[in-house]
């Protein structure tokens, strides 16, 4: 871990705007928890599209999921490394890709 100096254009619970050093524009910070309920929601709705007639749509939600589960999973690996405990339950392993056998146990 690192500390560093950031500007910070609001501190609202569950919203804040900082800018990261080097960085043009500031960030939308997402609390860990939030993170998760967002991708909670993502997962929610990939799997309610799973059979839509629409592929772009489903393609559209698959690819929502991905990149809050992305986040999430690095999120998760920081604090891990970090030995800070998370603010919500653990997701699960990623599933594996279409194709793709499961590792046997």
């Amino acid at each position: 871990m690192q500390k560093k100096e950031l500007e910070v254009f609001s501190e609202a619970s569950n919203v804040a705007i900082v800018r990261m050093p080097g960085r043009r524009f500031p960030g939308s910070v997402i609390q860990g928890d939030s993170l998760s309920i967002l991708r909670g929601l993502a997962n929610d709705l990939r799997n309610r599209l799973r059979e839509h007639p629409d592929e772009d749509l489903r393609d559209t939600a698959q690819e929502l999921f991905d990149l809050l589960d992305g986040r999430l999973r690095h999120y998760v690996n920081v604090l891990d490394a970090e030995g800070i405990s998370l603010p919500f339950n653990r997701p699960p392993p990623p599933e594996p890709e279409a194709g793709e056998e499961e590792a046997p146990e």
